[in-house]
C-alpha cells in the first residue's frame, strides 16, 4: 500500500514539473548579489523567505506561484521573489525573518506587508492587490 502511495506522489510531482515546463515559472529567484537590485528595478516586489527543506515552505511555495501567475507584471513593475535564506541569510537577518516562509511586500524597496507564517491564497491574493491598488492609484 505505501508504494503504491510513494508511486502516487512520484507521479503527481512529474505532471507538476510538466504543467510548471509548460506554464513557465512565474517567480524570480534571488541571490544575495541581486536582491537590492530587484528591489531598485521594480516597483512591487512580493517576496518569499524560504527554504528547501522547510515543510511548511515546500506547502505554500505552490499558492505563492499561483498567486504570481495572476498578479506578476513585470512591465508595469510587479514581480515576485523566491529568496532560500539558507543561501541569503544576510537578506533574511537584514529585515528580521526569524521564521519561514515569511511574505514581504516591499514597494518602491521598502517594507509595505509582511505575512508571517503560510497564508491562504485568497488571504496573499488580497493583501497584495490592496497594496498594489494603492501604489497605482497615486500615479
Amino acid at each position: 500500500m505505501s508504494e503504491d502511495v510513494e508511486k502516487l506522489k512520484m507521479l503527481i510531482n512529474e505532471k507538476i514539473k510538466i504543467i510548471e515546463k509548460e506554464l513557465g515559472d512565474p517567480l524570480i529567484y534571488a541571490t544575495k548579489d541581486d536582491f537590492d537590485r530587484i528591489l531598485s528595478k521594480y516597483k512591487v516586489v512580493v517576496v518569499e523567505f524560504s527554504a528547501p527543506w522547510c515543510n511548511p515552505c515546500k506547502a505554500y511555495t505552490p499558492v505563492f506561484k499561483r498567486v504570481a501567475r495572476k498578479l506578476a507584471n513585470p512591465e508595469k513593475g510587479i514581480v515576485f521573489v523566491y529568496l532560500d535564506t539558507d543561501q541569503a541569510p544576510e537578506i533574511a537577518d537584514r529585515y528580521s525573518v526569524d521564521n519561514i516562509p515569511t511574505t514581504i511586500i516591499f514597494v518602491n524597496g521598502h517594507v509595505a506587508d509582511v505575512i508571517m507564517g503560510a497564508t491562504q491564497e485568497s488571504r496573499l491574493e488580497e493583501r497584495i492587490l490592496n497594496i498594489v491598488k494603492e501604489v497605482f492609484k497615486e500615479q
